[in-house]
């Protein structure tokens, strides 16, 4: 390699390399370190290119330097230099991939003259820079970066170095993601420099043996690869958890706030109550004060004896969907006909389960345009187990709902979640219980059966 072509290839390579890495982790380069970056990556591609090491070891060695080369002059986290190398390192392999093959086949030239003489190389290398530098000013005008959550500080405005350095640190995402994303983008750049192997190795450019010893390298990285897969399946998989468990978190806090609404409507309507109680005493009309304090003591004794359980969290979510069914029209007749202090279910899973079932029942009733809208509830215990029966009136459920109305994402309703009753089929099977649903032109029901603790 002459220093023509360190400085007409290896020079400009490398700064496109790492301007487009920086740029998809959501990064600003600044161009003193890219220069730096350029200089430092050409004096050790010349080296390299001397090393009597076995062909395609070069590109190897010449990416472990290329990332500890940014490490050295950015001084940013080894999580985003290996993000951004080996972003802008597929990126550039891939089109070189391409267009090495193109260029071949157009002039005529052999891959072993475009390596040894300078001026075909850099001839070879303009359509590669070209589409480099497309690819640079596309992120740039509109701001792409495949890490999004980088972007931000690239919005930081005119912060020092030392700060934007301090808040990438502090970027503990990354750190917890980089299997992933190693996984998901070094077998791409593999793919990339074995194509590049692969191609000398069938033009006999260097020995069958090193081909062998590359082809022996790759194994361990097959190996190796295997083993992150495993540990990167198994973080994706605590991510969707985790995503899961977000949704039932806001599906309860749903709940919650029906409970809130719940109260501050009952508040709202008890001031009005002491106001006509309060006009009548005034207005001397006691005994028809005194009849309207009757009538309104028994409706809150009678809905007070419906809720009365002992278990609070059941009694506030029972107490919640009574007044909810109250503001829709909807009669709502609830029995408690057992102790609920051996329910083996949390107050979250309690108020989940009973909240999800019972707002699917007041919908399916409120689309009943009919005279009977009901809704039942009724709890009881027998032979070891606990048995909520939800039933609702209104229109029969369609045998092809009726098989996917438990799965996630299912609804026939817009702007629903669909993760109502999955939660409810999740909170069961976790208790060991069962659900069992029937529906016909009168009314559907839903049995929950829960086995009590062992």
């Amino acid at each position: 390699m002459t220093l023509l072509s360190l400085l007409m290839v290896s020079f400009p390579e490398a700064i496109m390399v790492a301007t487009l890495g920086f740029l998809l982790v959501g990064l600003k380069p600044w161009w003193r370190d890219l220069l730096i970056i350029g200089f430092l990556q050409a004096g050790f591609a010349y080296i390299i290119r001397f090393l009597p090491v076995p062909f395609g070891f070069h590109s190897i060695l010449g990416i472990i330097l290329f990332t500890l080369n940014i490490r050295l002059v950015t001084r940013l986290p080894y999580r985003i230099v290996i993000l951004a190398s080996l972003l802008g390192l597929i990126f550039y392999g891939s089109v070189e991939t391409v267009a090495i093959q193109f260029m071949l086949h157009i002039k005529g030239f052999s891959l072993t003259e475009v390596w040894n003489y300078s001026f075909v190389r850099f001839l070879y290398f303009l359509p590669q820079a070209l589409v480099m530098l497309i690819f640079i000013a596309a992120c740039k005008i509109f701001n792409i970066s495949l890490i999004g959550y980088t972007q931000d500080y690239s919005r930081l405005g005119r912060l020092s170095r030392q700060e934007i350095k301090n808040n990438l640190k502090a970027d503990i995402v990354n750190r917890h993601n980089l299997v992933i994303f190693v996984v998901v983008l070094l077998p791409v750049l593999l793919l990339a420099l074995l194509n590049m192997v692969f191609e000398a190795a069938r033009l006999n450019i260097f020995p069958g043996e090193h081909f062998n010893i590359f082809n022996g390298v790759f194994g361990v990285f097959i190996i190796v690869l295997t083993v992150l897969s495993t540990v990167a399946v198994k973080k994706i998989g605590q991510y969707v958890e985790k995503d899961y468990e977000a949704k039932r978190a806001e599906e309860n806090l749903k709940q919650i706030k029906q409970l809130i609404d719940s109260s501050r409507k009952q508040r709202h309507d008890f001031h009005h109550q002491l106001q006509t109680i309060y006009g009548l005493i005034e207005g001397g009309a006691y005994e028809r004060a005194r009849d309207y304090i009757s009538r309104l003591f028994g409706d809150i004794s009678k809905t007070g004896e419906l809720i009365k359980t002992d278990n609070f969290s059941i009694s506030a979510i029972l107490y919640t969907k009574i007044g909810l069914a109250e503001t829709r029209n909807i009669e709502m007749e609830i029995a408690v006909e057992c102790s609920l202090k051996e329910l083996p279910l949390t107050p979250h899973e309690a108020s989940s389960l009973l909240g999800n079932l019972i707002d699917n029942a007041l919908e399916a009733v409120e689309d009943n345009t009919g005279a009977c809208r009901r809704v039942k509830v009724n709890i009881t215990r027998a032979q070891g187990v606990f048995v909520i029966i939800i039933s609702n009136t209104g229109k029969p459920i369609a045998s092809e709902i009726r098989a996917n109305m438990f799965k996630a994402d299912f609804t026939t309703k817009k702007e629903h979640s669909g993760l109502g009753l999955a939660i409810v089929k999740d909170i069961v099977t976790k208790c060991r219980g069962n659900i069992e649903i029937s529906s016909d032109a009168e009314i559907t029901t839903l049995t929950v059966i829960i086995p009590l603790k062992k």
